[in-house]
């Protein structure tokens, strides 16, 4: 007789145990009933279907951070431009209470054909002042008009060309002006040469930082301080024909951005296609936005809101009429400009397409300038004088 060794006893009984298991696993495989008619699901379904609930779970997780991103971004625009545009109508305020410009006539000013003056009546300055701004309104669409044939047909070398020298001509004839009157208003001296050298590398320094290459912030400043230069010496004009100008500009933007034949919704679309920027002087406000779960990685530039520099210089030149006027009126056209923009950029968020930036804004601070010249301002004298305290 063979003796089984301790070993052997061990393993043939682990191997009864697992045929018996085997046994009872099939015998309750067998009696489980299954009524479903369904044929059951292959291991690539399964897959697909797992597959399927990840993507769903990656994209919710993606359209919460789009949303989180697309919050602090809207944040991040306002921010951008809500202080270049506060900087330059500061600069023409600060300009306006320190420095005397000599008036615009019809004899020193090639937009005007009619001289306004306090002798006329209200019906005669309300139609000269219309004449003065259709004139000013044929200039600029005429202007606009040569741009867009000369970018249809890719003479990028004139427009830059002509775009350098405009600037050349704003930096240094517009900024010498200036300084000529602010050393004038200081009571101060400077020698010709030095003033010449110092125009001349200003010029040189602007059309560089514009035009080819210069940190961020020597751009920016550079279309800052040609904007509050243009309105500046914009504020020159008279009363009414300041109002009738800023009126008329606003509404030829609504047709010149939103009409199908405007020329600055074709320009745009023009671009858009060819997927190149627009060659003109557009301050870009293009921000980073720094996720959470994102700090040790480089930020993610956004495609920023670019504002033309016709919109600084208009925003800034009513609120330099209102600076000739009233400091009261200043506080209320520059917080009715600012809800314009703000108004504006809303709708930029909702319709995500190009829209005028003028209309919102100018048509708010003309009713706050004409509300608070009315009404409010003799109502804050009148408390002045009374000594009555609220």
């Amino acid at each position: 007789m063979s003796r089984r060794s301790p070993g052997n006893d061990e393993v043939e009984s682990e191997r009864l145990l697992s045929e018996k298991e085997g046994e009872t696993i099939q015998m309750n495989t067998a009696v489980e009933p299954n009524d479903s008619t369904e044929p059951h699901p292959t291991i690539a379904e399964m897959k697909k279907g797992t597959d399927e609930n990840a993507n769903a779970a990656n994209k919710k997780d993606d359209d919460d951070d789009d949303e989180e991103e697309t919050v602090d971004y809207q944040a991040e625009t306002v921010t951008t431009i809500l202080k270049p545009v506060s900087i330059t109508m500061i600069m023409v305020i600060w300009a306006v209470k320190t420095i005397t410009l000599p008036a615009a006539t019809a004899a020193t000013s090639f937009y005007m054909a009619y001289d306004e003056n306090d002798s006329q009546s209200t019906g005669q300055r309300f139609l000269g002042s219309i004449v003065n701004a259709l004139i000013m309104l044929a200039a600029i669409l005429v202007t606009t008009v040569a741009f867009v044939i000369l970018y249809k047909f890719r003479c990028l070398k004139v427009i830059y060309g002509w775009l350098i020298t405009s600037s050349l001509m704003m930096l240094g004839m517009f900024g010498g002006f200036f300084f000529f009157y602010l050393l004038d208003a200081y009571n101060s001296a400077f020698d010709w040469i030095s003033l010449a050298v110092l125009l001349w590398n200003f010029s040189t320094v602007g059309i560089v930082s514009i035009f080819w290459h210069a940190p961020t912030k020597v751009n920016q400043g550079y279309l800052i301080i040609i904007s509050a230069l243009l309105a500046i010496f914009f504020t020159r004009f008279p009363e009414w024909t300041t109002f009738a100008v800023l009126a008329i500009i606003a509404i030829y933007d609504i047709v010149a951005v939103l009409s199908p034949c405007g020329p600055l919704k074709y320009l745009v679309e023009t671009a858009q296609q060819r997927q190149e920027p627009i060659p003109a002087l557009l301050y870009n406000a293009s921000v980073y936005i720094f996720m959470a779960d994102q700090v040790e990685e480089p930020p993610k530039k956004k495609k920023g809101v670019k504002l033309g520099l016709g919109d600084f210089i208009f925003y800034s030149v009513l609120i330099g009429r209102a600076a000739m006027f009233d400091m009261i009126t200043v506080f209320t056209c520059f917080i009715a400009i600012i809800t314009g923009l703000f108004l504006t950029l809303l709708l930029l968020a909702i319709f995500r397409k190009a829209l005028p930036a003028l209309p919102l804004s100018i048509f708010l601070g003309l009713v706050f300038y004409f509300l608070t010249r009315v009404s409010l301002l003799p109502y804050v004298i009148a408390h002045g004088k009374h000594m009555i305290v609220p």
